[in-house]
């Protein structure tokens, strides 16, 4: 995509009203979501995660992020 073009998709974005903007922001989440490798999560998969896993130290949370971040690197 040109500079140009992007650049006119910005200006036009900014004319929306909040609703739109949010209504835009779920389809480019969305978007996103299929064009992802399969096995790649988003961040916001990531929220209140460590609830549900149990971690009980910040070294746990450490350690899973570090193996996740392997898997991404594969």
């Amino acid at each position: 995509m040109s500079r140009l073009v992007l650049q006119e998709l910005t200006q036009q974005v900014e004319q929306l009203d909040t609703e739109d903007k949010l209504a835009l922001l779920a389809w480019l989440v969305e978007s996103l979501r299929r064009q992802m490798q399969p096995g790649h999560r988003l961040l916001a998969d990531y929220y209140g995660l460590g609830a549900s896993r149990g971690f009980k130290t910040v070294q746990e949370v450490d350690t899973f992020i570090r193996q996740e971040r392997a898997l991404w690197e594969q």
